[in-house]
């Protein structure tokens, strides 16, 4: 299914100035889950004909706050989610965020400031609980700066976003969907207890095994845990003293 972008942004924006157009068409345009329709071509427009350095500014904050407003949107859906989640999933979910927290902001950031497919991280980071505030500030700041490179680059930009491609769009759909169910399911706190307890190689191994695990039913997933479990239980066992680190 094929939009027609250019009709969108000018139903969007007609009447209003660069600035206040660069903040609506931003937050609509994120906050419909992978949709990655090509709003910074038209806010690298508005900067090619903004003569002063103060407007073009104003249009990347505007830009920048909008389009994190609407990846708020695409992260309460899913924390919505998180709400329905099994006692055990949302358990090992919020011990993922809390564990994780530095390195999902600047996963957060990084994946705002880029041209990624954002909304593949941004959905399982809300089921997992994150905090809404510094989720909203590495979005507000990776965002900025990519509408401000926008701004500034002008032409150049439209070779770093995306159409809107349905066979992208299912491809997202189903990597996040992906990428949910692993971190639902990941025993996160036996991998951690194994890093302090045997170190980051055995650990390592673990998340490996638990990613694998994760994409199995239930009820198999146990049983290979299981003799995987007893498996190195014996070869660690074997081990010479202080070389689990």
């Amino acid at each position: 299914m094929e939009f027609d972008v250019n009709a969108i942004v000018e139903a969007l924006t007609k009447g209003y100035s660069p600035v206040i157009a660069s903040f609506i068409i931003s937050f609509v345009f994120n906050a419909i889950p992978y949709i990655t329709a090509p709003y910074l071509v038209v806010i690298a427009g508005y900067g090619a004909i903004l003569p002063d350095p103060i407007s073009k500014l104003a249009v990347a904050i505007t830009g920048g706050i909008g389009a994190a407003l609407g990846k708020v949107v695409v992260f309460l859906l899913g924390r919505s989610v998180h709400r329905v989640l099994p006692s055990n999933m949302r358990e090992n979910v919020v011990f993922f965020a809390r564990t994780f927290q530095k390195g999902v902001f600047v996963a957060v950031f990084l994946f705002a400031a880029l041209p990624l497919p954002d909304d593949v991280l941004y959905i399982p980071v809300g089921m997992a609980g994150y905090k809404l505030l510094p989720f909203f500030i590495a979005v507000a700041m990776g965002k900025t700066l990519i509408t401000l490179l926008a701004v500034l680059l002008g032409d150049a930009v439209k070779q770093l976003v995306g159409g809107t491609d349905p066979i992208v769009i299912l491809a997202l759909i189903i990597a996040s969907i992906i990428v949910s169910i692993i971190i639902a399911r990941i025993n996160w706190r036996k991998i951690i207890a194994l890093y302090n307890e045997r170190g980051i190689i055995r650990a390592f191994v673990e998340l490996i095994i638990q990613v694998f695990l994760a994409l199995l039913p239930s009820s198999i997933a146990r049983r290979i845990e299981a003799r995987v479990d007893s498996l190195l239980g014996g070869v660690e066992q074997q081990e010479p003293a202080g070389q689990h680190r």
